[in-house]
């Protein structure tokens, strides 16, 4: 088990490597993968239901999730894209496929501050690296983990991180108690449903 500081170093590098891994794929390659992923998990079992659904606007060479969120919509569930409180939290406001976007802080793109703040039931988690055990590299503001510890109080939410299958990490991510993983990574190439990571 790492010390909090190892943790944090060996995420920074993972970080820089993963993000170039990603970054150097080619966009052709992964206008294909979106669309897999997107048909992926508009398969799954799970998805359905009133949700609200959450997800986010893409943001660099992350999976583009707004094919999810029409399939979302289609079937008549409220959507949802991550804005920001007067705290600089995540949350999440109502917003359907179409819809304009527009800065919202951090370099995002999200809904007007007027539409109202909804809770997911479903979340859409962008992954800049994962493991066999759900365990998810984000960009280490924690903005992620905390929203997800915020959602599960209320004792239905799933996670889905989507990534491409190059993402995977070769060996376990590093992983602190604040982690909090995810109940499902879908890449292009297949549906992995982890173990617990402790």
């Amino acid at each position: 088990m790492h010390a909090p500081s190892d943790i944090d170093a060996a995420k920074a590098a993972l970080r820089q490597r993963m993000a170039a891994r990603r970054d150097g794929l080619e966009i052709d390659d992964r206008l294909e993968w979106d669309a897999a992923i997107a048909e992926a998990v508009a398969g799954l079992d799970e998805f359905g239901g009133p949700g609200p659904l959450g997800a986010y606007w893409p943001f660099r060479s992350e999976v583009d999730p707004r094919a999810i969120l029409e399939a979302a919509d289609q079937r008549g569930m409220a959507c949802a894209l991550p804005s920001f409180d007067g705290a600089g939290e995540v949350i999440f406001r109502a917003w359907k496929p179409w819809e304009p976007v527009m800065p919202v802080g951090f370099g995002m793109l999200g809904p007007a501050e007027e539409q109202p703040a909804v809770e997911p039931a479903i979340l859409i988690v962008p992954l800049l690296a994962f493991d066999r055990r759900g365990v998810r590299l984000g960009w280490g503001k924690g903005h992620y983990d905390r929203v997800i510890a915020r959602l599960a109080q209320t004792g239905r939410l799933l996670t889905v991180g989507v990534a491409y299958a190059a993402q995977e990490a070769d060996e376990p991510l590093p992983f602190a108690p604040h982690d909090r993983p995810v109940d499902i990574v879908v890449t292009e190439r297949e549906v992995i449903r982890p173990a617990s990571p402790t």
